[in-house]
């Protein structure tokens, strides 16, 4: 007798087979799609709240910053030409940002280091406060360098003796010596990945019957970085700096902000591990480019409210 059960051919197992394999690998196709875009949202999610966190420091100093009128230069910003600020505390690479990059406003590049800020707070506590990026590792001798944004603060018993010896003039010695406004320890990291910091200083002013000449908000008068007319500098100037101790008149390198605009510029995991390993092989040549396509500009208008009285 033979069964009335029919058994698979070779051609329909074959056939079976290849659309097994397949839908295996349209399958495997997502699986592989799906934790790439999971690792870019992971990415993306911490790149935001780094800057969201970076942002929100920054804007608490400036909300509670302490102005007054006089000769002490109680605000100040220099545009970072090389790493020298930093001296020891940056460490050098085979190959760093090429010389001369970095001093174009109107992309927002605003220093081959980008800019180092420096303001006095008097919230939580009374304290000279500098931010600037320098290229270090997280810990000591551990992992490769990478660029990083930092909080650089003199306490608040140093500030309290500066400004008896010195006052609270940010361009004397003991604030660019003591307490580490200059040359900060590791743990005052407040962002990783930080290629570019900038800022640009506004004062509330009338401007109405010429706005179109400048690049300022309305009612606003951009002061730095700006050429005599409010126009952004189409080209930052080396050594460009701003020196602020009046609220008053119209020599505005010496104007305190009304209010100031904070550029952040962070590169995502791939740009990060990219730019390292060419640094690390000695070449700067893809610099620009990488951070070009690797990374994502933040930025916050601030009012600053602090004026310690005329």
């Amino acid at each position: 007798m033979t069964s009335g059960r029919k058994a698979f051919t070779l051609i329909e197992l074959v056939v079976a087979l290849g659309i097994t394999a397949v839908i295996g690998y349209f399958f495997v196709s997502i699986g592989r799609d799906f934790a790439i875009a999971w690792d870019n949202v992971g990415n993306s999610v911490a790149r935001e709240t780094e800057a969201r966190g970076a942002l929100d420091a920054i804007t608490r100093d400036f909300e509670s910053a302490f102005f007054r009128e006089g000769s002490d230069v109680m605000f100040a910003i220099d545009v970072l030409d090389d790493n020298s600020n930093a001296g020891a505390k940056w460490e050098t690479g085979s190959a760093e940002r090429p010389s001369g990059d970095g001093f174009d406003a109107a992309n927002h590049e605003y220093g081959w280091a980008g800019c180092w800020v420096r303001l006095i707070c008097a919230s939580p506590s009374l304290n000279a406060v500098g931010y600037q990026i320098i290229r270090s590792t997280i810990k000591d001798a551990i992992g490769l360098p990478c660029y990083m944004l930092y909080r650089n603060v003199v306490t608040v018993e140093d500030t309290v003796d500066n400004s008896i010896s010195s006052g609270f003039d940010l361009t004397s010695a003991v604030y660019t010596t003591n307490g580490d406004v200059i040359t900060p320890k590791r743990p005052n990291i407040l962002a990783v990945n930080v290629v570019d910091f900038g800022a640009r200083l506004y004062v509330y002013e009338d401007r109405s019957t010429d706005s179109s000449l400048d690049d300022a908000p309305d009612g606003l008068r951009l002061i730095f970085p700006a050429d005599a007319s409010s126009r952004l500098e189409t080209a930052i100037p080396a050594g460009l700096r701003h020196r602020a101790n009046t609220f008053l008149g119209t020599t505005y390198v010496n104007r305190y902000p009304d209010v100031v605009e904070i550029f952040i510029r962070i590169l995502d995991e791939k740009g990060a591990s990219e730019l390292s390993a060419m640094e690390e092989s000695g070449l700067n040549d893809q610099w620009e480019e990488i951070v070009a396509d690797n990374s994502k500009l933040y930025r916050r208008f601030i009012v600053v409210r602090g004026k310690g009285g005329l």
